[in-house]
């Protein structure tokens, strides 16, 4: 935080590494820059002459499929030098553990006696966005803006988050603003399903006094649902809220935009009490906005008494985050001219048809 005073420099972090810089703090950007970053953030990030990335690999989901390259040089600190030159090439290299790199930065520009010019403070961006999306209500389901707003407010700052592969990271990664390392655990590069159950019940065991919410969909249920167990069994209160829609909506996303249809990736429908009820753990039901201070409240209060809890959650995915629709924009964009044509005649085609 320091540094970035210092230079009056903005801070945007990678997805997994949300939280490393204080996101209430008024350089704190967002989860990375480019297609998959709101206007504000892209806007900001255009103006930069030069990118210090420190401790990052530039991976394809935390670029949002390469769609962030860093602009002007490259200053590229890590302790790992096999991660340098993979994806962008950089103009300085720097070995090294990264708390002594920033330190020995310090040093240098507090030497230097230059005076960094007026920093940027955007949160007042952030909660302009933040406004608006509360103000998107969803007709007869949950909204996600308003279902993590009360999330973070009702659980309170010490939460750790527990996402799954899909549209529960990147909601989660877009809404909720964390101020400390290790309260947002997501399989991002990997994007294995069913990851959020063991981490959360992992989490709460490492952190017994924390606690301890996971954001499976409803698809991840299906993969380690019966984890659900273990907390019961090992003392391990967490909060799971299940996002379902009955699809597995990343995919159906993508399928939508792309080719105005969905191909195998709607989901049978299946009873979320019967499971918690098999593997012995309250249960209850959130079908629309009126409901989500009653039942983050009621979540909180079985937690906080030692009970584990599942949610079943009637989220709202008609609004598509940033990073889905940045990830469809860049990747279609790379197509030839001709094949990018194609793809959007047959798409309008089947919105024709349909």
């Amino acid at each position: 935080m320091t540094l970035a005073e210092t230079l009056g420099s903005p801070v945007a972090t990678t997805i997994t590494g949300k939280g490393v810089f204080p996101e209430s703090h008024p350089l704190f950007l967002w989860n990375g820059f480019g297609t998959t970053a709101p206007p504000f953030a892209k806007k900001a990030a255009d103006r930069r002459n030069v990118t210090l990335a420190i401790g990052c690999r530039f991976s394809e989901v935390g670029t949002g499929s390469y769609s962030s390259p860093p602009r002007g040089p490259l200053i590229h600190c890590d302790i790992n030098k096999s991660v340098f030159g993979k994806n962008y090439p950089a103009a300085i290299e720097i070995e090294g553990d990264a708390s002594a790199v920033v330190q020995e930065l310090l040093a240098a520009i507090t030497a230097s006696r230059r005076y960094p010019p007026k920093a940027a403070d955007f949160r007042p961006d952030r909660a302009q966005l933040n406004q608006a999306r509360l103000a998107l209500r969803s007709h007869d389901r949950v909204t996600p803006a308003v279902l993590f707003h009360r999330l973070a407010s009702l659980f309170g700052p010490e939460t750790i988050y527990a996402t799954d592969s899909g549209n529960g990271t990147f909601l989660a990664m877009e809404h909720l603003t964390l101020e400390r390392p290790g309260q947002f655990l997501a399989p991002v590069d990997y994007s294995c399903m069913g990851y959020s159950i063991p981490a959360a019940i992992g989490a709460k065991l490492a952190r017994p006094n924390c606690p301890v919410v996971a954001l499976p969909g409803d698809g991840a249920l299906l993969m380690t649902g019966l984890e659900l167990l273990t907390a019961a069994n090992q003392n391990a209160p967490i909060a799971v809220f299940v996002l379902r829609d009955r699809e597995l909506a990343q995919i159906a996303q993508f399928q939508s935009t792309a080719f105005n249809r969905k191909a195998a990736s709607v989901l049978p429908d299946y009873d979320v009490g019967s499971l918690a009820e098999a593997v012995g753990i309250e249960w209850t039901r959130l079908d629309r906005d009126e409901a989500v201070e009653e039942v983050v409240k009621y979540a909180v209060q079985v937690t906080a008494s030692g009970r584990p809890l599942i949610v079943d959650v009637a989220i709202d995915y008609s609004e598509p985050t940033f990073f889905t629709r940045g990830v469809v924009s860049t990747n279609l964009g790379r197509l030839p001219l001709k094949d990018r044509l194609r793809f959007i005649g047959r798409a309008i085609g089947r919105r024709f048809m349909s």
